[in-house]
């Protein structure tokens, strides 16, 4: 499943459809029926309805994919050391180099500076070396009607037949990954419909072949989710000796000034930038790791997905592949993935000592790691809300 995908599942607020009783208990044609009678309704043409749905069948793959649940939640070391290697810094400069002139064309156009569309194709597809080979009407249809996300993707679903019948395509050319998300950035059904652009003027939208028509889609999707000109997503600090670390949450935001006169300055050297904006710091490693100051940028990069490491990855390998710094300070080497076992427990612990009110669900979220630099204050310990061996140590020994 691509980042872009689990994004736009935790998204899933704005679904169109209430939830069918059909698709809940697994009658998959009856489920169809409901999505049918809404893209009816949506004026997609009945023979286009007809042609995607026919032989239709859940698409069992999908289903099991859906069901895993992640055995580790990743680090911040090894989840951008994976997404930021060196082959990756040095192929996006190559495909940089080798698209420029319509990166900057598109640049002027939209605002968005060329390594990070880059940047987000290294991210999504591996500069399009793998945009998924499933089809992208079963796959949404079987979310729609063998999970409980029907809401969200019977649209999705929905979104899908549209592109079918404006796009003049089959279901055969519309590949994605086992949750939908399409071509050379990853676009959902629905992302696509919103934001797609025809850049090559051909008459067809085709971000899976057409490199014009994938950049400038993702150049235009950026912006209409809040991307402007002006500072970068985000770039690594030093802080000073004496910093508050409860002040190092994404919740925090002062102007670029006031961290400046808190003594933060950048990593690469110099001054933060004179700016007004909000901004906010984070310890993704905790505080023996590196520190970020993450601008207003950052905040529409978390629109296309929602996790913090994968805004932080696409952030680091932009400014690599433009040829910035690289982030100078390593996470500590005993800095590993925790089980979702492991968490679980961590959370139930924290619930006793009445820090932690959510449900245990097994994801190092914020909630959890707020929780987490509660107890680290009673505890005497850095509040930096990172879950170190030491940490769940003294969590265990203190909520038995």
């Amino acid at each position: 499943m691509s980042p872009l995908s689990k994004s736009l599942l935790l998204a899933a607020t704005t679904a169109i459809l209430s939830v069918p009783a059909a698709a809940q208990t697994g009658d998959f044609q009856s489920c169809l029926q409901n999505i049918r009678t809404e893209a009816t309704r949506q004026g997609v043409p009945a023979p286009v309805i007809d042609a995607g749905f026919r032989g239709l069948t859940p698409d069992q793959k999908v289903i099991d994919l859906d069901s895993r649940q992640p055995e580790f939640s990743l680090t911040y070391g090894k989840y951008v050391g994976n997404a930021v290697t060196a082959d990756r810094i040095s192929r996006g400069q190559q495909k940089l180099a080798q698209h420029r002139t319509l990166l900057g064309q598109l640049q002027s156009e939209y605002g968005i500076p060329p390594q990070y569309i880059v940047s987000f194709w290294g991210m999504e597809t591996n500069y399009g070396t793998y945009m998924g080979d499933f089809s992208a009407l079963r796959s949404v249809a079987t979310l729609a009607c063998m999970t409980k996300r029907t809401a969200f993707f019977s649209n999705e679903t929905v979104q899908a037949l549209k592109i079918l019948a404006n796009n003049h395509m089959t279901t055969q050319q519309m590949k994605g990954s086992w949750a939908g998300a399409m071509g050379n950035m990853q676009f959902m059904p629905s992302t696509f419909m919103k934001y797609a652009v025809d850049r090559d003027g051909n008459g067809k939208i085709d971000i899976w072949n057409s490199l014009p028509d994938a950049f400038a889609s993702a150049a235009n999707f950026l912006r209409g989710i809040g991307f402007k000109p002006g500072l970068p997503a985000a770039e690594e600090v030093v802080l000073p000796q004496n910093f508050p670390l409860d002040q190092a949450d994404t919740t925090v935001d002062k102007p670029v000034k006031a961290w400046a006169q808190m003594g933060v300055r950048r990593a690469a050297g110099g001054a933060l930038p004179a700016s007004d904006e909000n901004a906010s710091i984070i310890l993704p490693a905790g505080w023996r790791g590196p520190a970020f100051i993450l601008y207003p940028n950052f905040k529409a990069v978390m629109n296309w997905n929602r996790s913090t490491l994968y805004a932080l990855a696409v952030s680091v390998l932009a400014q690599q592949i433009a040829g910035g710094p690289q982030v100078s300070r390593l996470p500590p080497d005993d800095d590993q993935p925790l089980s979702h076992d492991t968490v679980i427990d961590m959370q139930n612990r924290l619930a006793r000592l009445g820090f932690y009110t959510d449900e245990a669900d097994g994801l190092l979220g914020p909630k959890t790691r707020s929780a987490v630099r509660l107890f680290q204050k009673q505890s005497g310990l850095p509040a930096d809300g990172h879950p170190t061996n030491e940490v769940i140590a003294r969590l265990q020994q203190t909520a038995r």
